[in-house]
């Protein structure tokens, strides 16, 4: 048996979206930021390329030239059976360690006494109404799976961040009571000054 190469998980994922089918480029970034960025991020367009080229030198991939009459030509990239392969193996082997990740309100919110609360309150109402708004487009999204075949795993993977999105949305409405009681109680330290 030989030895899958080491690649990075940037790869993998784009290995992943190839499996829906033969793309290029241009919009394997489109499908990336319509897809896995909701949930996991978004490979930079340069680093597509890059991960395209790696996973054709390893048998991953093919690419093919297309030839366009009002366009520079573009090349098309597919999956191989070695690519479905090493995405099986690569998919079963990574341990689905807890989700980590970093909140830029939620350390505002840590120090939340070193700073204006009218401001801090603001911001957990702009991070609930973004919460309100992804939850509709993921809704939306759910809807246009129902009853495809195969989707699925698309559904399943929206409904957890639709129940994200809730959960976003309740623990805001709470932290907006909290600190709107805090304030009416006694002053921030921030707004000694």
């Amino acid at each position: 048996m030989t030895e899958r190469p080491s690649l990075p998980k940037s790869a993998y994922v784009i290995l992943g979206l190839l499996s829906f089918g033969e793309t290029s480029g241009y919009d394997l970034k489109y499908l990336a930021d319509k897809s896995v960025a909701y949930f996991y991020s978004s490979p930079a367009r340069s680093q597509i390329y890059t991960e395209l080229r790696r996973l054709a030198e390893h048998g991953f991939a093919t690419e093919r030239q297309v030839e366009q009459a009002d366009r520079p030509d573009k090349r098309l990239y597919s999956i191989t059976e070695a690519g479905e392969v090493a995405l099986k193996a690569w998919l079963e082997e990574l341990p689905a360690a807890a989700d980590a990740f970093k909140s830029h309100l939620l350390l505002k919110i840590f120090f939340g006494s070193r700073m204006n609360h009218a401001t801090l309150l603001d911001e957990i109402r702009c991070y609930r109404d973004d919460a309100l708004g992804f939850r509709k487009m993921l809704n939306q999204l759910q809807a246009e799976c129902d009853g495809i075949p195969g989707s699925l795993f698309t559904y399943l993977t929206i409904a957890q961040g639709v129940a994200h999105s809730n959960a976003s949305e309740s623990w805001a409405d709470e932290a907006i009571q909290l600190l709107e009681k805090a304030d009416k109680e006694f002053t921030w330290s921030s707004d000694k000054t």
